[in-house]
């Protein structure tokens, strides 16, 4: 075929312009989203001591606040504890690594209402082993959420360093002397909150969140652009991410003195391929962070080391917003890992004679995106990884241009609330920002029958103990007669 015409490639070119620019403008939030998956780790052990004078003070059934029942509980009997206390210390199974999570413990009372007031006794810590993190803090309002049935409820907060077991600690008795405090469990919750909300890693050595700039949020240094850098919106957390004009290409990079990773760390980072069909140039994104390249194509990405050679895997989704992590080591067996999304892909290493890279971390882009970019000195754990994805997919919608070409599929829609953890251990939370108010809740099993049936006013609700463990139908009714139902699997 012959090559185009002058005119006909400026045409082209303002085409791009055009379409880029209407994208930018006319961006709308209609773009499907993944469903966020949510992991919760119950404690696994406890231990529970009184102190000071506390005459009758007990703790009955202190093992059934370790574990994933959520229905049955221990129990602070306080007696006579002017000067008393009990405490109860929930162990993890893991210490949380470099990192926030959501630390819930599940409470309540025998009859009493709760509230702060009541509470006002009770207060929680955390540990790393024995060592206690210095984070004692009493019941509040911000952390106390209260269920329906209002003797229930958690003590809801995000941690901020790392532990492996939480204390619940009463002194002195409730409010309320003729009542009992109840401990039903305790979890970390590793869901939608971090990155989007407060710090993420420890340790990052490099950090470009390309939110409206390029530069490194550790030293503040900026990476210097071939062409005058530009900035989708809606990537990670609702943000701005790294973008090009179409069909151009545009390379950034540090241009101070050579830089190398060393033999070891982790490099991550957050992308998408476009995919217009009116360019001529082929879609790529590369990345170089010496000694490491990072090359995604339209349906492949490749993780090269200097030296020793590639990985290349196959990338199911790749107008969608995937997270690609590398690792490396200097190891005999598996010194590259390739991650798509959290899970390592199981590629083989190729030899290859890869040229060496001239020392300089370099991002170039043509009809791609990137977002959240980070480099460690170190090898982040797996478990590290996967929750790196699980935290902080908010917005892996597909892209802008690739969706333009099915509009009809994604005009925008009333959003429906989902229903979330699922799989669940009987505590279910309604999504979205819909208002629960009177809404009529009915539960049938998976023969149709009808099993459970109440009216709720709070997003978050329990599933009743009798229920045994399988698959349920859940439709909510509101006020104004509109209908959801959701298939919700239970697994206590």
């Amino acid at each position: 075929m012959d090559n185009p015409s002058p005119s006909r490639q400026r045409s082209w070119a303002w085409l791009s312009v055009l379409i880029f620019l209407f994208n930018h403008v006319a961006a709308n939030d209609a773009y499907a989203q993944r469903p966020i998956p949510v992991y919760r780790e119950f404690a696994i052990g406890e231990t529970h001591e009184i102190s000071g004078i506390c005459l009758g003070c007990a703790v009955e059934s202190p093992e059934k606040a370790v574990g994933n029942n959520t229905q049955d509980c221990s129990v602070f009997k306080m007696g006579l504890a002017v000067l008393g206390s009990i405490r109860q210390t929930l162990i993890f199974k893991h210490r949380t690594i470099d990192r926030f999570t959501k630390l819930s413990i599940g409470i309540g009372t025998g009859h009493t209402r709760l509230s702060v007031r009541l509470l006002g006794q009770v207060s929680v810590e955390t540990f790393s082993g024995d060592t206690s993190n210095n984070d004692s803090r009493p019941v509040d309002v911000r952390m106390l959420k209260i269920y329906e049935d209002s003797t229930k409820g958690e003590l809801e907060f995000i941690t901020s360093k790392p532990y492996d077991r939480v204390r619940i600690t009463l002194n002195g008795g409730l409010a309320d002397i003729n009542d009992e405090l109840r401990v039903y469990f305790a979890d970390q919750t590793y869901g939608d909150f971090s990155l989007c909300y407060g710090p993420h890693f420890a340790g990052e050595t490099l950090y470009y969140s390309f939110d409206g700039d390029s530069k490194d949020f550790i030293s503040g240094k900026d990476l210097t652009s071939t062409l005058l850098p530009t900035y989708q919106d809606h990537m990670l957390c609702g943000r701005q991410g790294l973008s090009v004009i179409p069909c151009l290409e545009n390379t950034l990079q540090h241009t101070l003195a050579p830089w190398s990773l060393g033999d070891t760390g982790t490099v991550g980072f957050w992308a998408r391929i476009d995919r217009q069909a009116f360019c001529n140039e082929t879609p790529k994104l590369r990345v170089e962070v010496p000694p490491l390249s990072i090359t995604l194509t339209a349906d492949s990405v490749t993780a090269c080391k200097t030296g020793l050679g590639c990985k290349t895997s196959h990338v199911d989704n790749p107008g969608g917003l995937n997270l690609f992590v590398v690792t490396t080591i200097p190891a005999a067996t598996n010194p590259i890992r390739l991650f798509i999304n959290g899970i390592e892909a199981p590629v083989p290493l190729e030899a290859r004679n890869t040229p060496p890279l001239d020392g300089h971390l370099k991002v170039s882009l043509n009809q791609a995106q990137i977002d959240e970019m980070i480099v460690y000195k170190k090898v982040q754990s797996f478990r590290t990884i996967r929750s790196w994805y699980t935290d902080n997919c908010l917005q892996c919608q597909v892209s802008p241009l690739l969706a333009a070409t099915h509009k009809a599929s994604l005009q925008p829609s009333a959003a429906t609330p989902g229903l979330y953890p699922n799989p669940t251990t009987g505590r279910v939370t309604i999504g979205g920002d819909a208002t629960v108010n009177d809404v009529e809740m009915a539960v049938k099993n998976a023969a149709g029958m009808e099993v459970y049936r109440t009216r709720i006013s709070t997003k978050t609700f329990e599933l009743p103990s009798s229920l045994a463990n399988g698959i349920y139908m859940i439709t909510l009714t509101t006020k104004d007669h509109k209908v959801h139902t959701y298939k919700i699997v239970l697994s206590r």
